[in-house]
Formats: C-alpha cells, structure tokens, sequence
C-alpha cells in the first residue's frame, strides 16, 4: 500500500484545492463550452502565461543539472507538431502565422500534467487531493448538465459553441464531457474494484444523460468498446459469465419494458441515427443532414491530403477569414477523426500525435496497481485514443490528453515504486 507522508513543503490544503481547481478548469477547457466564454478565455491566457513561464524556468535548471526525461521530450514533440499546423496554414492558405498560433495556443495547456507530477513529486499535493478534486468537480459538472437540460431551453443558445441541432435530434446541449466520461469510468471501477455500490447511481445517472440528452453515436460507441476492453481484461470467466447474466439481463428487461409501454421513439432515433452511418460505409448517400456533411467533408480531406500528405495542410483559426468556413464551406477537420488529423498534421504528424497513447501503453503495462484513479485515467486514454478514428479529438482536447499521459507517468515512475518493488517478493501463485 502506498503511502501519502505529510511533508514539510505540503501546501495547505485550501491552496492545493484551487489550484487543481484551476488546473483542471483550464486544462479539460470546462467552462469553454458553458454560458462562460468570457471566464474560460481569460483562465486559459491567464494559465498559458504561468505555465510556459514555469516549464521556461524549470526546464532551464533540469537542462542545467542534465534532468531531461520521456515525457520532457514527448511533450515538445506534442507541442512542436501542433505548431508546426500554424506554419502549414501559413504555406498553403496564405494564413498569418499569429493566427495559427493563437489558435494551437491551447496546447500549452498540456504543461500542467508536468506541473502536477513535480508537485506530487515534491511533496506539495498528494495524489489523494488530485483525485478528489477530479470527483468534485465532474459531480458538479454532471449536476450542472442535468439543469440545463431539465430547466434551460438550449434553443436560447442556439448560436452558441455548445448547442448543436439536427432534423432527428432537434437541439441539444455539446457540453465539454470528458470529465464526466471519466468520473463514469471512475464510478464504475469503484463498483468493481472497491465494492463501493453507492457508485451505480452515479454511473447509471451518467449513461441516461449520454442515451437519452447527449445522443452521439460515436461517444456510445466508443464508449460501448471501451467498456468491454475493460471487462475482457480485468474479470475471470465465471465473473464474466455471471456479470454478462446479470447486467444483461437487467438491461433486456428495462427495454423490454420501455418498448411495452411505448416508448419506442427513442428507439427509433438511434436505428435511423446508425442506419445512415451504415448506408456511408456501403457507400450509399445518406438521409441524415449530419451523416451528409461528414461524407462531403471526407471528400474534401482526401482532395488536400493528396497535395501535402506529409506535413498536412495545417490549421485556420476562426478568428481569420471566417475560418475554415469561408475557405472549404462547411468542413471542421474534428468532424472527421484520423483523416481529419492527416488533414492538419500529415502523415508524420499523424504519427507523432499518437506517440503519447503508446508512451502510455508500455507505461501502464509496468503498473501493476488496481488504485481506481489509476485505472480511470488508463481507460479515459483509451477512450481518446478509440474517440480519435471517429473525431480528430485531440485538436479540441489536446491538453486533457496530456494531462492524463502525465498522470500515468507518476503512478509509472514515482508512486507505483514501493508496490512494484514488494510485488516482486510474492510467490508466483499469489
């Protein structure tokens, strides 16, 4: 078991909480996609400047006493692939490069997982307080989800980032939900691991609001596969069996009941929703608006990617022209996942953005923990990493991406230590 020692240096525990309150705001972009706009802009400048004025310093004095580690250089090749789409904007849609600066800024935001580990790693926080942090803060996101979907019309922001409208869906909230996908995992591996059953409630408030308000496709999909990873590797077969007879059939029962009550429209929704994302596969044109455009945009992707397969075509902010817009109609490169990022970054940079999931893999398979704050981050990754085929994620949600690869790399290398070290004198059938 590991143990968390008060030290000298340990801030207090109100300073410590506001910060990995503010760390967590601006890294996952929390309030970007709230009635806040304003707030999350001048957080994310105010937290750009401190943490490049922190990582310029700190890593001065590790260069100095030769303390360069992986995640320092994964961190610049993050970094420098996302800045290298400001200079391709620059070459192949005449875009200054100020603007694609400006708009790749965020991923500066990724220094505060190296922030977080040089914390833990002095001292100052415990990983116990980086965790209920993330608990209190995706609680209050989730409640705070729930009263707008229950009590505010989104048809009041209908011109805002954060709602969506389709004929088939009609409008709907597009809150930034990482945190609240994690806090899913986390309750779930609660109920799993800890036998803290109070977690089902949390868990099954969460995937109502993901069926029945979120409603997208790709996130239940993922989200589905992710899951059964998780099941596959970390329960034996008779749990396997036994878990697979008890939810499933909790789970027939209910839409057995659903569907004898009437209430199929639901149903409906999604077998039209995924329909035409079939007919694209077989290569049919589809009857959704949204489906329609994806299959436009993917076309327009494959004429660009053919002129700059390498480097990509870079990334236009929309602060200059109209964005992207006003240059290619209606195409977001997120909309169309690992082409999207093939688009913006080439092949090579492709390549590179995905190191950081590797980096994470060969990381997370010397952890042999079962700490659930652990696993949450292992299997969030997971989650991007699958996310990433469908919608280039990783151009919206670098620095969340980032921030979990850092996480990982303390439980890897600083926490995980002692446990691995006292693993190794058990016998092998233990």
């Amino acid at each position: 078991m590991s143990i968390e020692n008060d030290r000298p240096n340990q801030l207090h525990p109100l300073v410590a909480y506001t910060l990995l309150f503010l760390v967590y705001t601006s890294t996952f972009r929390i309030f970007a996609t709230l009635p806040l706009e304003t707030l999350h802009q001048s957080l994310s400048t105010f937290a750009i400047v401190l943490l490049s004025g922190y990582y310029l310093f700190s890593l001065f004095l590790n260069i100095k006493n030769s303390r360069i580690s992986k995640l320092d250089i994964l961190m610049w090749l993050f970094i420098l692939v996302n800045f290298l789409a400001a200079y391709k904007g620059h070459e192949v849609f005449g875009q200054p490069y100020y603007y694609g600066i400006m708009a790749q800024r965020s991923v500066l935001l990724s220094i505060s997982g190296i922030l977080i580990v040089s914390m833990l790693n002095k001292g100052m926080i415990t990983i116990r307080q980086v965790e209920r942090s993330f608990l209190f803060i995706s609680l209050t996101l989730l409640f705070v989800f729930y009263f707008f979907f229950l009590f505010v019309n989104p048809v009041k922001f209908n011109y805002a980032e954060f709602v969506a409208y389709s004929p088939i869906r009609g409008y709907r909230y597009r809150f930034q939900f990482a945190l609240v996908i994690m806090l899913l995992f986390y309750s779930l591996f609660k109920v799993s691991h800890d036998k803290k059953n109070r977690f089902a409630i949390v868990a099954l408030l969460i995937l109502f609001y993901l069926i029945y308000f979120l409603q997208s496709r790709t996130t239940l999909v993922v989200l589905a596969i992710t899951i059964f990873i998780y099941f596959i590797r970390n329960f034996s077969m008779k749990e396997k069996l036994k878990n697979t007879l008890l939810y499933g059939g909790i789970g027939f029962i209910l839409v057995t009941i659903l569907f004898t009550l009437g209430y199929t429209s639901l149903f409906d929704k999604y077998q039209i929703l995924y329909q035409n994302v079939f007919n694209v596969f077989q290569g049919e044109s589809p009857d959704e608006a949204s489906s329609a455009v994806r299959f436009m945009e993917f076309n327009t992707a494959l004429e660009y990617i053919k002129k700059n397969p390498v480097l990509g075509n870079g990334f236009i902010s929309n602060q200059w022209n109209g964005g992207w817009h006003d240059i290619l109609g209606y195409f977001y490169p997120v909309d169309i996942g690992i082409l999207g990022n093939v688009f913006v970054f080439g092949i090579l940079g492709t390549v590179l953005i995905y190191l950081p999931y590797y980096f994470s893999l060969t990381m997370s398979r010397e952890v042999t923990s079962n700490h659930v704050f652990f696993k949450t981050c292992e299997y969030m990754l997971l989650f991007f990493f699958l996310c990433m085929f469908f919608s280039a994620v990783n151009i919206r949600d670098s620095s969340s991406i980032m921030f979990l690869v850092c996480l990982l790399y303390y439980f890897r290398y600083y926490y995980e230590e002692p446990i691995v070290s006292s693993e190794k004198l058990k016998p092998v059938n233990a």
